[in-house]
Parts: structure tokens; C-alpha cells; sequence
């Protein structure tokens, strides 16, 4: 699996974005801008770029914006179709096609990438007929030709032929090169998706951390384990204290009176004792959940949407600060989006040089989405010594 950095990213297509070029990468990128501007796609087309054969992780990057409801509203096969871009976001019939393309310099093999769709459709045997047949040795030919005429036991179903090209050079897009790498897929709605993965590399490590992840107790087993094999965990504990210093451990066990035998994440507390860890605030799960998910993710690159989320305005700079030294000490390369500028100014407070911080703010117009680049000395000019807004 390749590491390292990007040092720039150019998203020509993608869900509305058009032509957004995001040069001089920094080790913290903090992205803002208006709402719907394209923030939050832009954390979900690097999410893309850096899995390009992965089926598994389109599919979650599609489904990432409705992590908060328990049940997805928006059937697998359509999440998956609005990643794309389509020239008439209101004519349905352009659905039927849809284009990404994105392209970036840095240390990451895949220096472009392309994927299309076409919808197809596609007659199958029902399910219910399929699974009534199953191990029926006396099956005659006369039932089997019925089957095959029979319209009640078939059915038709929506599904996609999905290509996509990777470049390991660095190309002019209307040059016709050929792709180094070309794989296609063919999805169907309905579909157990896994079964479907495609391949992982080439890939570039990532962890995601949306606004409503942390409510979701799934994977934070594994993560706190791999903390504590990395000898994370002490680190993790001095971030959590940043929230409330009582704070004294954290661990995985099951409750000697719980009926079940679910684990649960408990910490020690020296005020409340032990208790889990869905008793504490928004903040310190949100804390716990970015710390973990820093951990797993070393040489690779870190994406937070509204980094400030449920972190309270006095506990940001203390937050940032050990953020940003464990990015740096890891290797890890962050790319955030906030909303807010207190946040901006608690990691300009926190940080030190050019290269450590970098703002874009994003400004979409009609054919492509602009960007303003602030690196760290001319973010820090217009903050301090002129109090200038700067996120919009």
C-alpha cells in the first residue's frame, strides 16, 4: 500500500464540482467556504482518488452523508450514480451516463483517474424461484423450458457497467494516451456488494471521520485495539483530557450485570468511576473517535468534515494542538472542512510555518469552482492584523 503526501489535487469532475485545483498542499489543508460550495465533496472525491478499485469504499463514500439515519434512504445503485458528474443535474435521461475525473501530484502511484457509467438492465430468475429450485434433482426438461417462458418467474432489474482507467503518469487529459490500468465492473441494484469489491490497489491509506460517525459504536473495538498495540493509547487519554482532565482510562469490557454479553467502551473516572463511554458528552466521543481513527492511519491521509463539530470553543486550541503534532509525527496528511472561525484561528495559533497549514476557501461559479489560497504567513496577516473574514 503506497504513503506519503499529496502536493496537489486537481477534481475535474465530480458531483457538481468542476475544475477545482487545490495547489501547494500543506500537512493541514482546512477547507471552507459558503454552504453547498463543495467541501464535503471534495473530503468524498479524495476518498475516491485514493481507492480507485475498491467497490467497497465508493459505495460507503456514496452512503457517507446519510450515516446519521439508521436506515439508508437512497438505494445503493442511485448513492452511487450522484458521485458521478452529469451535464443536466435536473434532466433525469443524463443519469443514464456520468463521468469522474480527477488527477494529483505527490508521492501516490495513480496520477489520474477516470471511471464512467451507463445504466444498464438486465432479466433475471426471480430470487424466490431461484431458492425453491435449489437441490431439486428431478427437475424435467419441460418444467425447465416453462421457467425460461414463464414472465411471472422473472425479473428485471437496473444495474450499471462501470469502468475505470488509471494513469501512473502525469497527462494532458485531451491527449490519447492509454490508461495503465483499466478495470470494469458491472453492478446490480439488489446486490451484496462485497461480493463486488474489485481490487485495493493501487490505494493510499485514509481514514474518514464525518460529523455523525462517532455516534456509531461499529469498528471502535478494533481501533481502540490498535491503539493499544501501537502504544497510542496514552496519547489518546491526553486528548480526552483536553475535554475533561478526570478522565484516567479507557478500556473495552462487559458489564458483570448486563444481560447480553455486548462489550462496551468504558472510561475511568475519577468523579464518576467507571462508566461507558455513551454517558460522556458529544465532545469527548467525538475526540475519542478522531484520536482512534489517527491511529489507523499512519503515512496515509486523514479526512474530518466540520472539524470543530461537538468541540467545544475553549477545548479547540488545545484539540488542534495535539491534532496537529500527532499528524506530523505520523505522517499523516489532514484535509479538513469548518465552518467556523474560531477554529480557523485555534489552528493558526497552533501551527507555525507555511507548510504546516494552508486554507482554501471555495467559491463555486457557473462553469467551475473557484478557489482562494491562503498559505499559513498571508492567513495569519489577514487574521490577526487586519481581522478579515476569510471563510467566505
Amino acid at each position: 500500500m503506497s504513503t506519503g503526501s499529496l502536493e496537489s489535487i486537481t477534481i475535474h469532475k465530480f458531483r457538481g464540482i468542476r475544475d477545482l485545483e487545490l495547489k501547494g498542499l500543506g500537512h493541514i489543508n482546512l477547507l471552507v467556504g459558503i454552504n453547498n460550495s463543495g467541501k464535503t465533496s471534495v473530503l468524498e472525491a479524495l476518498s475516491i482518488y485514493c481507492h480507485p478499485l475498491d467497490i467497497r469504499v465508493w459505495l460507503s463514500t456514496a452512503r457517507q452523508r446519510e450515516q446519521e439515519y439508521r436506515i439508508s434512504r437512497t438505494p445503493s445503485l442511485d448513492a452511487l450514480q450522484w458521485l458521478f458528474a452529469h451535464d443536466l443535474l435536473l434532466d433525469r435521461e443524463k443519469l443514464k451516463t456520468g463521468t469522474i475525473s480527477i488527477s494529483g501530484n505527490g508521492s501516490f502511484a495513480v496520477k489520474q483517474m477516470k471511471a464512467t457509467y451507463e445504466e444498464i438492465e438486465g432479466m433475471f430468475v426471480s430470487e424466490k424461484r431461484r431458492r425453491s429450485t435449489v437441490g431439486d434433482d428431478q427437475f424435467s426438461e419441460s418444467e425447465d423450458e416453462q421457467i425460461g417462458e414463464s414472465e411471472d418467474l422473472l425479473e428485471f432489474k437496473k444495474g450499471l457497467d462501470l469502468r475505470v482507467e488509471l494513469y501512473t503518469e502525469q497527462l494532458n487529459l485531451f491527449n490519447n494516451k492509454e490508461a495503465n490500468i483499466i478495470e470494469d465492473y458491472q453492478l446490480w441494484e439488489h446486490e451484496f456488494f462485497s461480493r463486488a469489491s474489485g481490487k485495493k490497489e493501487p490505494s493510499l491509506l485514509t481514514s474518514v471521520v464525518t460529523p455523525a460517525s462517532h455516534r456509531s459504536d461499529i469498528g471502535q473495538f478494533r481501533l481502540l485495539s490498535e491503539a493499544r498495540f501501537h502504544n497510542f493509547k496514552s496519547d489518546v487519554l491526553d486528548l480526552l483530557r483536553q475535554m475533561d482532565q478526570n478522565i484516567c482510562d479507557i478500556e473495552i469490557l462487559l458489564s458483570p450485570e448486563s444481560i447480553s454479553s455486548r462489550f462496551n467502551i468504558y472510561i475511568q473516572h475519577e468523579r464518576l468511576g467507571l462508566a461507558p463511554v455513551s454517558t460522556f458528552g458529544d465532545g469527548v466521543r467525538r475526540l475519542l473517535h478522531i484520536a482512534l481513527k489517527l491511529a489507523s492511519v499512519r503515512g496515509g491521509i486523514f479526512l474530518i468534515d466540520e472539524l470543530e463539530s461537538t468541540i467545544h470553543t475553549e477545548a479547540l486550541q488545545n484539540s488542534f494542538s495535539w491534532l496537529v503534532k500527532w499528524c506530523k509525527k505520523m505522517g499523516v496528511q489532514l484535509f479538513a472542512t469548518t465552518h467556523s472561525l474560531e477554529a480557523v484561528d485555534a489552528l493558526l495559533d497552533v501551527t507555525e510555518y507555511e507548510s504546516d497549514l494552508v486554507l482554501y476557501r471555495l467559491e463555486p461559479k457557473e462553469m467551475q469552482t473557484r478557489v482562494v489560497r491562503h498559505d499559513w504567513d498571508r492567513l495569519k496577516r489577514l487574521r490577526e492584523e487586519l481581522g478579515q473574514e476569510v471563510r467566505w
